[in-house]
């Protein structure tokens, strides 16, 4: 065996425990918890995600502040609220929408977190609500452009607000920071497909960055929300590592046409890819089996917006075409077959 691979597989085990332990320090907020709940996907954090969101959508008033509203959102991007849930999303970002963000001369705090942004961000662009998104575009315009250009604000933040601008459209064009330090947050955006991936030649410089990132930066340095962005991001080099991580071998990331939450993977396995092949969503959901299976483990109700976004979001992230898509393709086949079911001649 190697022995510079050795040696870099065993500091980068190390990191990544580092990291873990970092990332999940008692005394973080919710959002910091959602966040990192979010990104990492797995199973021992997915009860605590799905708690957290659970509690935030009960919130009414007052309560409902930005930061419930931001959980709400990455919870929506996970593909795991309910039809009362995003209720409760839709109102929040209404509420949001219409607050001040000067107050006495100064930014209100939400301006500058980037966390939270991103959240709103992801839960806007789910809803999918076009009067929603004018309101939280033009909430957004008023200190988004202002708070990424402002001398405090660090790489890893602009990053992750560049990226909010992106699920809102990019009606400000912020640009994603691209210094060798947030090669580990670019890693990470990307694998959750919240910003493009760059060529394979960037993807590939990004992912070796982020393992030498991991190995020599302590995570006892680092913020709570920036450990979980870079263990993420090692996550996401090492489960793409061919053939295997460390040395001269190190991972290059693959391809990605999209990620999908551990639930929407369920429900991609549930529906079968043949019927996203060749059924519409309407169709699909109109399975006495599938029809079931949705309602009963997913609590999505058959033809109602939840899921038809559901099945959109899986669709987008595997490749497959779009219920119109699937439509035209079926009556230009018919097109070229008489009524006998013989090809016509060209």
């Amino acid at each position: 065996m190697d022995a510079v691979t050795t040696t870099s597989d065993f500091l980068l085990a190390d990191a990544r425990a580092a990291l873990r332990r970092r990332a999940s320090e008692d005394g973080r907020t919710e959002l910091s918890r959602t966040f990192a709940a979010w990104l990492l996907r797995e199973t021992e954090t997915s009860a605590d995600f799905a708690l957290l969101v659970s509690e935030a959508a009960t919130r009414q008033g007052a309560l409902q502040d930005f930061q419930t509203v931001a959980i709400l959102g990455f919870g929506a991007h996970a593909g795991i609220l309910g039809a009362q849930q995003l209720e409760a999303l839709k109102r929040g970002l209404h509420r949001q929408a219409g607050r001040e963000v000067v107050i006495d001369g100064l930014p209100v705090g939400f301006c500058s977190d980037a966390v939270g942004i991103l959240g709103v961000a992801l839960g806007t662009k789910t809803l999918a609500d076009a009067e929603l998104t004018d309101q939280v575009l033009k909430w957004t315009s008023k200190f988004l452009k202002n708070s990424f250009d402002a001398e405090r604000t660090e790489d890893w933040h602009r990053c992750l607000l560049a990226a909010g601008d992106r699920q809102l459209g990019n009606p400000l064009n912020l640009p994603v920071p691209n210094s060798p330090a947030t090669a580990d947050v670019r890693t990470t955006l990307v694998a959750k497909g919240v910003i493009e991936p760059g060529d394979d030649g960037a993807i590939d410089k990004d992912g070796q960055q982020t393992l030498r990132l991991a190995m020599r930066e302590l995570p006892d340095e680092l913020p709570c929300d920036r450990a979980a962005l870079r263990l993420a991001a090692v996550e996401s080099v090492i489960q793409a590592a061919i053939p295997s991580v460390g040395g001269k071998n190190a991972a290059e990331p693959a391809k990605r046409s999209g990620t999908l939450s551990d639930r929407d993977m369920q429900i991609h396995d549930v529906v079968g890819g043949e019927r996203f092949r060749t059924l519409t969503n309407a169709e699909i959901m109109k399975d006495a089996t599938v029809k079931k299976r949705l309602r009963a483990d997913f609590d999505l109700e058959p033809g109602g917006d939840a899921a038809k976004r559901c099945l959109d979001r899986i669709r987008e992230a595997k490749g497959y075409s779009l219920s119109r898509e699937v439509t035209k393709k079926r009556a230009a086949q018919n097109q070229t077959t008489d009524k006998n079911g013989q090809p016509r001649a060209s």
